[in-house]
């Protein structure tokens, strides 16, 4: 005969921690679907546009400093790159002073759709974020520095 289970007890919780994680799960989500919605009318992917936005203005960034500066990983970057250069928005050409450095910059026609695109969704972004205060802009970017430091 097999031993009786020991009787279920409930982990206590902490249900203040609910509401944080439901809110900041939600707002994401909405950020995210707003910037969707709004690179897609471009024929963008959001990926593509982090790549793009981070190009834009710049004489080009090598791999290594693509993938830390924008929100793409180190094994996605290739493939994108591969998608944005079919579409003749980047190019990828040796380092100058090391060869075994590829450099990614955009092109004049990348150069013009991020002349024409990031503007726009700063604008936008700026219409949604005008709405909470200067010291509550400030306030969210510290706590969310903060938050990144304490899951990083």
């Amino acid at each position: 005969m097999s031993p009786s289970p020991e009787p279920w007890t409930p982990i206590p919780q902490d249900v203040s921690l609910l509401p944080v994680l439901r809110h900041l799960v939600l707002a994401q989500s909405q950020v995210a679907r707003m910037g969707n919605r709004f690179v897609e009318t471009h024929g963008l992917t959001m990926p593509q546009f982090d790549v793009v936005a981070t190009l834009g203005d710049t004489p080009g960034l090598t791999c290594k400093e693509l993938s830390e500066q924008s929100l793409t990983t180190k094994g996605s970057l290739l493939p994108l790159l591969d998608r944005l250069e079919a579409k003749a928005w980047v190019r990828r050409s040796k380092g100058e002073k090391d060869s075994r450095q590829t450099i990614v910059s955009l092109t004049d026609a990348g150069q013009a759709l991020y002349q024409a695109v990031f503007p726009a969704f700063v604008d936008v972004m700026n219409q949604k974020l005008a709405l909470l205060t200067p010291e509550e802009r400030d306030e969210l970017v510290r706590l969310l520095k903060k938050l990144d430091e304490v899951f990083r």
